[in-house]
């Protein structure tokens, strides 16, 4: 008999708004003979999740049994912290929220650095967890995770919006509707829900009313049409140089294509933050590139410079890194406007001049149609702002390898990681969902490799762990099976989870893993080359061959020391129905993030003289 694993994930028979994340779906819920398991996972049906990511485990039993009874897939990875980030990526890519399950105490804990990464992101993830049968508690149980063991609910609390324990069957509906309300893109929560193995195995004990489901991606917060109008009038209609700052909020394909008809009805340059990036194409007239960590020439003068009057933030908290270091020529001698539908950690070092508070989609939607075509103001701006916009395009986008302090020991010759990059982007589809690790990769992906603008560029940003693109890159594949996958991490971030290339590999999953292998935890190791920071001796890595790493795996793979072998590569790569894993060498280059190291100095100068 196969198991669930082995077989096809069978067709989902909810309605015709299967694709759609927004859609409210009519479902009949779990007969009453239903147990308790059985009910949650139908209420996760109900939301239009298709996978779940895992690690077995007996105390997991009843759970495993009903998604195998359901439209889910179970995908099983090596570690629960790679299931947690998985389930990062999938809630990325649906803009629905992710979920991943394991069992309490270890399994729990395991799930804490991908809880973290995704609190710090703000990223909807829901953490199932199954405990030990309610008659072994406060006996000294074998993985006893409950507040009479580990206690492990008080452990994960401060990473949640929601974490509860559930013990009896009668409370079970309010209990998961209070775990699952703030699991959407607006309200970006995370939740978790454990329930004792014995507890899962009981039969239902309320038999809920049928009722259509709220969609998950509503509007939860309003749209400030006063404020937003306001801003409409005398900015962005006005004698104004303004320019647009698009951060992480929205970075989404909806979000994304109002951006652009925005951009360009009012004729406004547009930055992005390098998590922002993938809001906007960077290759459109109106890009400026990214501004902060890793930054293009064009944003940073542009933004940092004197000519622009107004500067609108967009759905962007303003953190060390999208700030260059928090810098004071980011307000300067301008008018900063703030519109996002979250304030809770938002522009903590600046003080606006105006903050609307407003849904991002519903803001943006508005001001694209807040105007007719044929308003003559839209021209008269259109034509005050053409030679300023002219100006600005005369700006280079990326830094020049000649702008870059060279202090490469390698002896061997070794591809330029961004010119590895530039081919890749080149090869790869215009719709390619790309995964960026954390290390001296990300900096030469965000400034090397040009974003199409639809939502497409993932990275984890604000905790970075490494590995997390190689899991999370898995989610964003399942999400959207439609869209080309495209992983970028190092050589240190594969000994932290590549093992999980093998999910890939066990479900024939189509990614692209490319592996930037310097030989070193590269970002660090080049600070060694200028003799900064420490000896390179806890920065320097053996070289590993991935390439034999994945054909032990189950995944085929292929080494590129010339851009002629990355060609080859990518040949066969997209040819092949299952992951793929490249190992490009490269040298210890020094990043292309000189404006980033600049303002790191600034601010030791001034916080020096309080």
């Amino acid at each position: 008999m196969k198991t669930h694993a082995e077989k096809p994930l069978s067709s989902v028979a909810l309605s015709a708004a299967e694709n759609d994340s927004n859609a409210i779906i009519f479902i009949e819920y779990p007969k009453p003979e239903s147990n308790n398991s059985e009910v949650i996972i139908q209420e996760l049906v109900s939301h239009n999740i298709k996978h779940i990511f895992l690690v077995p485990g007996k105390l997991i039993y009843p759970f495993i049994n009903a998604i195998d009874s359901s439209e889910i897939k179970g995908i099983v990875g090596a570690h629960e912290t790679a299931c947690g980030f998985m389930a990062d990526g999938y809630a990325r890519a649906s803009r629905k929220f992710g979920v991943c399950l394991a069992i309490s105490g270890p399994g729990t804990m395991n799930f804490i650095p991908a809880m973290a990464a995704a609190q710090a992101d703000r990223i909807p993830v829901l953490y199932l967890a199954g405990g030990i049968s309610t008659y072994h508690e406060a006996q000294g149980a074998f993985q006893d995770g409950s507040n009479s063991g580990l206690d492990e609910l008080t452990i994960v609390k401060p990473l949640l919006n929601s974490a509860v324990e559930i013990k009896n069957g009668s409370t079970l509906k309010y209990e998961l509707r209070r775990s699952l309300i703030s699991l959407n893109t607006q309200r970006k929560g995370r939740a978790y829900l454990s329930m004792p193995v014995d507890i899962q195995k009981k039969k239902m004990t309320e038999h809920p009313q049928l009722k259509p489901l709220k969609p998950t991606d509503s509007y939860e917060s309003p749209i400030d049409i006063k404020a937003l109008e306001k801003v409409l009038k005398l900015h962005i209609l006005g004698k104004s140089k303004v320019a647009i700052l698009a951060g992480h909020r929205v970075n989404n394909r909806s979000d994304a294509i109002l951006l652009h008809h925005l951009a360009e009805k009012y004729q406004i340059p547009v930055a992005t933050t390098l998590s922002g990036k993938g809001a906007f194409s960077e290759e459109h007239a109106l890009s400026l590139g990214v501004y902060g960590f890793a930054g293009h020439t064009r944003a940073v003068e542009t933004i940092n410079g004197e000519d622009v009057d107004v500067l609108i933030v967009f759905g962007c908290d303003l953190s060390q890194r999208d700030s260059l270091n928090w810098t004071p020529k980011l307000h300067g001698n301008k008018r900063l406007i703030l519109i996002d539908e979250d304030f809770e950690k938002s522009c903590l070092h600046y003080q606006p001049d105006v903050q609307v508070f407003s849904n991002l989609n519903g803001a943006l939607q508005h001001l694209v149609n807040a105007v007719d075509e044929h308003d003559t103001r839209l021209e008269e701006v259109k034509e005050w702002r053409k030679e300023w916009l002219q100006k600005i395009n005369n700006l280079p986008l990326i830094l020049k390898r000649s702008e870059l302090p060279s202090q490469n020991i390698n002896e061997k010759q070794y591809i330029y990681p961004g010119d590895a990059i530039k081919h890749l982007r080149q090869r790869m589809s215009s719709n390619t969902n790309v995964v960026v690790d954390s290390g001296a990769h990300r900096i030469f992906m965000a400034h090397y490799w040009q974003s199409n603008g639809c939502g497409d560029y993932h990275t984890s940003s604000s905790l970075a762990p490494m590995g997390w693109a190689v899991c999370a890159g898995i989610g964003i594949k399942l999400a959207a099976p439609e869209n080309d996958c495209l992983v970028v991490t190092g050589d240190g971030c594969m000994l932290m989870h590549g093992m999980e290339i093998q999910t890939a590999a066990r479900y024939g999953i189509k990614v692209i893993f490319v592996v930037m292998n310097n030989s070193a935890h590269g970002a660090m190791y080049i600070d060694t080359l200028h003799n900064r920071g420490i000896s390179s001796g806890y920065t320097a890595l053996p070289n590993h061959d991935w390439v034999a790493f994945a054909h032990s795996l189950g995944v085929k793979a292929a080494r590129a020391s010339t851009l002629d072998d990355v060609d080859a590569a990518l040949d066969v790569a997209h040819d092949h129905d299952g992951p793929f894993l490249i190992e490009i060498e490269v040298g210890n280059d020094t990043p292309p993030n000189r404006y980033y190291a600049d303002s790191t100095f600034e601010f030791e100068q001034r916080i020096s003289n309080l």
